[in-house]
C-alpha cells in the first residue's frame, strides 16, 4: 500500500495504481489516487511529489513514493 495526500483536500489517500502514458515529451508516469473523502484522481506522479513537498514544509507527516517523510 502506497500512501500520499489528496491533491484536493490534503486528506490521507492511497495510490491504487500506476501506469506510464506516452506524450510528445516522452513517457510520463501517472498514479490513480483515492482519498478517504472519496475523491479520485489520475495525475502525473510528479504532481504527487510536489504536493508532498508542500505538506512536508507545513510540518505534516507524509509518505512520498516508497519512503515515509516525518
Amino acid at each position: 500500500m502506497e500512501l500520499t495526500t489528496c491533491p484536493e483536500c490534503q486528506a490521507p489517500a492511497e495510490i491504487v495504481g500506476r501506469e506510464v502514458w506516452s506524450s510528445t515529451d516522452g513517457p510520463v508516469e501517472h498514479a490513480r489516487v483515492r482519498c478517504v473523502r472519496r475523491h479520485f484522481f489520475c495525475l502525473p506522479t510528479e504532481r504527487l511529489r510536489l504536493a508532498s513537498a508542500r505538506q512536508d514544509r507545513a510540518g505534516a507527516p507524509m509518505v512520498d513514493g516508497d519512503r515515509e517523510v516525518a
